[in-house]
């Protein structure tokens, strides 16, 4: 973060101070903990052939439900004074609720409503994890947005090698959400499943994010140092007519000095005469 402050000399100074912390969503990791435990909730429920399975992905979403629920009650206690907190709070609100009711059994075929319902859930989901990441990502932070795009390209692709059949191993998985992010859709290895399909729609969502902040950070390095560059000349530009000033302003003192010392050999003068 630049900072700009007046020097002893008059002269605008500036100062590169630390940058806003990346890892600033690590002050709720509770909320990620348990927003992230939602995604293998909501496949597990998809395991129409298994019923121990859907029962464990109806217990997982109580327990992000509880989760969520305890950190919302300490972060509303911390920031009930502070109304911009208020929409964020509300949002968490929203999401234990839908959690809540996916604790419900339901039928092994999922209606037209219930997709709908469990969909919007996802998307809630993914929104609040957009907003305790993605709005710390600054152009001082390329090489962060870098590692965890690799890294959403790894789970990505683990996420693949277990709900796609035709993926045979990590790489093909890895591969798969390299072409889903990418857009790019050779072919070779496409989703198949309910699951690995509605898979892909949030990573895609999540990826147009992601590849839209790392390209913006990098036009924004080019960018960055251009504007130093100016900046670096307007100070100089500043410094050296801060300098013809003080120059000038010697050069009326001595002038002063003179007209004084003129004055007082004339009143001398006219005095003596």
């Amino acid at each position: 973060m630049r900072q700009h402050k007046v020097g002893a000399n008059g002269v605008v100074e500036l100062e590169y101070g630390l940058t806003s912390n990346f890892f600033t969503w690590f002050s709720r990791p509770v909320l990620l903990f348990g927003l992230t435990l939602s995604i293998p909730a909501f496949y597990l429920l998809l395991a129409q052939e298994n019923a121990q399975v859907r029962m464990i992905g109806h217990l997982l979403y109580a327990l992000v439900a509880l989760i969520i629920l305890g950190d919302t009650i300490w972060q509303w206690q911390l920031h009930r004074r502070h109304k911009t907190r208020h929409g964020k709070l509300i949002l968490d609100l929203v999401i234990i609720l839908g959690c809540v009711i996916n604790v419900i059994p339901t039928e092994v075929q999922w209606g037209t409503v219930e997709w709908l319902f469990r969909l919007a859930l996802c998307a809630a989901i993914l929104l609040r994890i957009a907003t305790l990441i993605l709005q710390h990502m600054q152009p001082s932070h390329l090489v962060q947005v870098i590692l965890l795009a690799i890294f959403m390209l790894s789970t990505a692709g683990a996420g693949f090698y277990w709900l796609e059949p035709k993926v045979a191993n990590y790489a093909d998985g890895v591969w798969l959400a390299f072409t889903t992010v990418a857009t790019v859709g050779y072919g070779d290895i496409v989703p198949s499943t309910p699951a690995s399909k509605i898979f892909a729609v949030f990573i895609v969502l999540l990826g147009y994010a992601m590849f839209s902040i790392v390209t913006a950070n990098i036009a924004a390095l080019f960018v960055g140092e251009e504007e130093e560059e100016f900046e670096r000349q307007l100070h100089d530009d500043i410094r050296a007519l801060h300098q013809e000033v003080s120059a000038l302003r010697e050069e009326l003192r001595l002038q002063d000095q003179l007209l004084n010392a003129y004055l007082q050999r004339a009143d001398k003068e006219v005095g003596a005469s």
